[in-house]
């Protein structure tokens, strides 16, 4: 195994751009539209022939496809489930991109399972079905058995196997219509997507399992295969046994539809329908704690389990997160890549796409989940400063990846172990789930500074309840940390709230904050921000405000007695090193960076104001 190391100085620049696409995602309504778009050019493409998708290996078939050819000095990046992990998809695929350098698109496989019930599922299809849209001839994209499940759902008829997928993505109501459009899509891609890749080296590639021997003995030619779409489910849903090389028949409504067979004799199977030695897989099915797993009952390097997510394991698998990991084969040498990321950047994506709670039952349609549970920072996990025994360190030159924090608040079991099911609680109506799920997702995007999608999700809120007041307050945040291209609009957005209630200190402040920073106003800031020191005479933000627009208009008096009153009631902001209304840029702008980070926004509906910078 390699493990990457994120304190290189040069990853920061990769990070930088993580980080920023992360943000964007969080337009729940803009993933959604683009994944609608990538599914339509991915069902262009592969309805285009059997060459269409990865037509430089020089593929046969088209549900299982046989590769005649692997460059021998480039890497194939193997991406295990995703489940709606944002930050892990983005970070693998741009360190991938990093270690593949420019000017050439890297070779990779998804081996399915992109969404998971969560609200980065759309994002996760999008980003999956765009590279391959971009580099189809090198790119590979396998249906795993939540994509399979869509079809069951588009039919409203009962599936083998109930998981949660793309369907029970949480969206207010206003974008059902939109995610119920973009499900069927998916399904309809999704009967066309490959369910195995056997490599030329006898090297299998599936979301889960081969099939059954039994189900292979009546098949004498691939062509045969293509025909018989249980034995090609039976990629997605049949299990394999943890200790024992067996594979396991997908559950039937609850009952076991047949008697586990030898894993040995699928392979035996495959060999005689396709003619190559299969001797080895790769799958992704039943994700591991550790983000890998060898199982060595079933061979030394013969099966690997590959998780490309990081989420909170539940107390019974060890707690901690688990480690997003891809496999690496090149050279005909299979070699696992563990990544992990900087703390605050987790958190951060946690933010904004917090994992839901899991059901262990999917309802036969989409429904909206309860609202979004964000807790409180989880405490960082301990970096591991130097590699554990048996790993090396990979350099940037060699591709990298990173584990985003998302906690699942009821992990699926691992295998056959039982799960066990979170307290349920009475569902809110449909409205009042999509007033706070908008308000939520902006609050996310403010502290994410992703302003122009937090300003859309509070409008969203807005229209969805009868107490503006908290939407109103934080859109008009939104505006003014945009600068001038909101400037008005946070204007109009605080006159409006005062119209209500003239005397709310927060929005007299808030106001001076747009009057003074974006504007350069330092005459009308300072009548806000005196305004709010008479309605509240120990803020102490609009004293240390106050004092700075005295300062901006060189009235020294005045300014040196508001930084004292604030000073006297614990104001920790710095004061400027003059008091002249001389100040160097350089220093003006941070300090109008402080005072933005000082304007008061509501982290609930029902919440009093706190600063932003408090996010």
């Amino acid at each position: 195994m390699v493990a990457v190391n994120f304190t290189e100085p040069q990853a920061e620049h990769i990070l930088r751009s993580v980080r920023q696409r992360v943000a964007m995602w969080g337009d729940t309504v803009r993933a959604i539209t683009r994944a609608g778009d990538a599914v339509q050019t991915a069902d262009r493409l592969i309805g285009a022939g059997p060459g269409a998708m990865g037509a430089e290996f020089r593929p046969n078939g088209r549900r299982v496809l046989r590769l005649n050819e692997l460059a021998e000095g480039e890497p194939l990046w193997i991406i295990g489930d995703v489940r709606g992990d944002v930050l892990a998809l983005e970070t693998v695929l741009e360190f991938i991109d990093e270690a593949t350098g420019k000017g050439s698109a890297p070779q990779i496989v998804f081996l399915g399972d992109l969404s998971g019930g969560t609200l980065g599922d759309a994002a996760c299809v999008a980003i999956a079905l765009e590279r391959f849209a971009a580099a189809p001839t090198r790119t590979l994209v396998i249906a795993g058995d939540r994509e399979l499940a869509l079809a069951s759902l588009a039919d409203d008829a009962p599936d083998e196997r109930k998981v949660r997928g793309l369907a029970e993505m949480p969206v207010p109501s206003i974008q059902q219509r939109s995610l119920d459009n973009l499900v069927r899509a998916c399904a309809e891609l999704a009967a066309k997507l490959p369910v195995a890749v056997i490599c030329p080296d006898g090297l299998l590639l599936a979301h889960s399992a081969p099939p059954r021997e039994s189900l292979l003995d009546p098949i004498d030619r691939p062509e045969t295969m293509e025909s018989r779409p249980e034995v090609l489910r039976a990629f997605a849903f049949d299990r394999l046994h943890p200790r024992e090389p067996k594979v396991v028949p997908a559950a039937s409504q609850g009952a076991a539809s047949g008697a586990a067979e030898d894993f040995a004799g699928s392979m035996r199977g495959l060999k005689r329908i396709f003619g190559i030695d299969v001797q080895r897989m790769v799958r992704s099915q039943d994700a591991a704690p550790e983000g890998h797993r060898w199982f060595r009952n079933y061979g030394e390097g013969v099966l690997l389990t590959i998780s490309t997510m990081a989420d909170a394991l539940a107390p019974e698998l060890g707690g901690g997160r688990r480690k997003p990991c891809v496999a690496r084969i090149k050279s005909g040498r299979i070699r696992v890549v563990r990544f992990e990321i900087p703390e605050e950047i987790s958190i951060t994506a946690e933010q904004i796409f917090p994992r839901m709670a899991k059901s262990p039952i999917k309802v036969p349609s989409p429904r909206m989940p309860e609202p979004p549970l964000i807790a409180s920072a989880r405490t960082a996990l301990q970096s591991e400063s130097t590699a554990t025994p048996g790993e090396q360190t990979l350099s940037l030159s060699e591709p990298a990846e990173v584990e985003p924090a998302n906690a699942p608040l009821l992990l699926e079991p691992e295998f056959g172990s039982p799960a066990k099911a979170a307290p349920s609680t009475a569902a809110p109506s449909r409205e009042v789930r999509a007033d706070q799920i908008h308000f939520e997702r902006g609050v996310r995007l403010l502290s994410a500074r992703s302003w122009a999608g937090a300003r859309q999700a509070f409008q969203e809120s807005a229209t969805s309840t009868g107490d503006h007041g908290a939407c109103h307050m934080n859109e008009a945040v939104a505006c003014l940390s945009m600068g001038l291209p909101g400037h008005q609009d946070a204007l109009r957005l605080f006159r409006g709230l005062l119209q209500s209630d003239a005397a709310d200190p927060d929005v007299h402040f808030n106001m001076g904050v747009t009057y003074l920073t974006n504007e350069r106003n330092p005459i009308e800031a300072g009548r806000a921000f005196k305004m709010a020191t008479q309605l509240r005479p120990n803020f102490e933000d609009a004293w240390w405000a106050l004092g700075l627009a005295a300062s901006l208009r060189s009235d020294r008096r005045a300014a040196a007695d508001a930084f004292a009153k604030a000073a006297e009631q614990g104001c920790q902001i710095v004061s400027p090193s003059s008091l002249e209304g001389i100040i160097p840029a350089r220093e003006l702008s941070s300090v109008f960076d402080a005072l933005r980070g000082r304007v008061r926004y509501h982290p609930a509906l029902a919440s009093d104001p706190v600063p932003l910078s408090n996010a």
